[in-house]
């Protein structure tokens, strides 16, 4: 997983990509994701742009800034507030404002602040360690639900960022509607899950409703869980009920191979 961090401050700046070998190698992802983040900073140069503000869904980003000039922050709160009705109704694509992090030089400094204005996500004083300047990062990507928390059943995780499901270091790439199912059963893990809320799922969607459409997405999802989990979890039908995740026991498995060898 990528992340971009567009940065304000010339030592800051230095002094990040100094440390950002190590940072991308060890950095631990505080969603308990098997994918590392990789971190991409890169120095904004030149006045604020409103674009420096906003984060895509599909390439999440935040702004860290040194907080040297005290005027800066007037300046961000004008562009906040002028381009915020663009923000809440993008005419193209779905986007929001990129999580805004705050370096002090000094608790001197701190306290000479106003109090923050609201688009502010977090802030750290020096002295700080960069680890957890880039974990205050990935919190606030979280708060602002732009990096969505992985639903994890065991072994099983699903990611959404990638729109794809792990299980013990493998991976598979899914389609939305498989995605949207699997959400749902993971959510009701071991629960019969009645066709009219499969109905319900594929109509919020956009998607067809019709009986066969979801029986061949529920149909290709079990292939590709099977195949994923070794047949270690399946989607099971259950009679004129709906379908359930579960997850096979070794017993089952052990004496579904016997029969099969008799």
């Amino acid at each position: 997983m990528n992340i971009d961090l567009k940065m304000m401050g010339d030592d800051l700046y230095a002094s990040l990509n100094a440390e950002l070998p190590s940072l991308n190698l060890t950095y631990a992802d505080p969603l308990e994701s098997t994918d590392a983040i990789v971190w991409t900073p890169s120095l904004l140069t030149q006045s604020l742009r409103a674009d420096n503000l906003l984060c895509y869904p599909d390439r999440p980003s935040a702004l860290i800034i040194d907080t040297e000039d005290p005027a800066l922050i007037d300046r961000l709160q004008i562009m906040e507030k002028r381009d915020l009705g663009f923000i809440k109704d993008p005419p193209f694509v779905p986007i929001v404002l990129a999580p805004l992090v705050l370096v002090f030089r000094a608790h001197s400094s701190l306290a000479d602040m106003p109090e923050f204005p609201d688009f502010v996500s977090d802030w750290v004083c020096a002295p700080f360690t960069f680890s957890d300047l880039l974990r205050r990062v990935v919190v606030s990507l979280k708060r602002k639900n732009i990096l969505k928390t992985r639903l994890r059943f065991g072994p099983l995780t699903l990611l959404p960022e990638t729109r794809t499901a792990g299980f013990e270091g493998r991976t598979i790439h899914l389609t939305p509607s498989e995605f949207s199912l699997a959400e749902l059963f993971m959510n009701q893990m071991g629960s019969v899950i009645p066709m009219k809320d499969l109905i319900s799922l594929f109509k919020s969607t956009g998607k067809s409703t019709e009986g066969s459409n979801i029986r061949v997405t529920i149909f290709q999802l079990r292939l590709k869980l099977e195949m994923l989990t070794q047949s270690a979890m399946t989607l099971a039908s259950v009679y004129k009920q709906g379908y359930c995740l579960k997850q096979k026991l070794r017993g089952s498995l052990h004496l579904e191979r016997k029969t099969g060898s008799d």
